[in-house]
């Protein structure tokens, strides 16, 4: 696996989205039990990267199909039903934003032509323990890599 895309990653979230409190690999930080708080700052960026498909393009080179996961994860912050107080709600949808941001700072992003404009693939939100309330994120891209 590529070590310098996980690094062009954090580096260019960490810049362009200073909301986020922790980016860092998926090591499974948010897979606690109830009782238990996630050892992170939210909201955080947690990051996946697979070679989806690798397929030989010469003896030394391949080009590989890359897919990242992004899971951003947000504490519960107040109720975002419809008759909630405006600034409660506020407040509560106030992740929505931080998604948004992430959205644009990678959507066609190559880190200097080191992969083809990343391209998101999907989006989906779910909801853990304890009312953290996370988006999953996948973007895809390619490049060549050379032994």
């Amino acid at each position: 696996m590529n070590k310098d895309i996980f690094v062009a990653l954090c580096d260019r979230l960490e810049k362009k989205v200073p909301s986020l409190r922790w980016i860092d690999e998926d090591l499974g930080q948010l897979n606690v039990g109830n009782s238990t708080r996630p050892a992170v700052d939210f909201p955080c960026c947690l990051i996946d990267i697979e070679y989806s498909s690798c397929r030989d393009l010469t003896d030394l080179c391949q080009l590989v199909d890359l897919k990242i996961t992004l899971k951003l994860a947000f504490p519960y912050q107040g109720e975002s039903y419809s008759k909630a107080p405006e600034k409660v709600r506020e407040k509560a949808l106030d992740r929505y934003a931080v998604v948004s941001e992430v959205h644009d700072c990678l959507q066609g992003w190559t880190a200097d032509e080191m992969f083809s404009p990343l391209s998101r693939r999907s989006g989906r939100p779910s909801v853990m323990a304890g009312g953290i309330k996370t988006y999953t994120l996948v973007y895809g891209t390619t490049f060549e890599e050379y032994q």
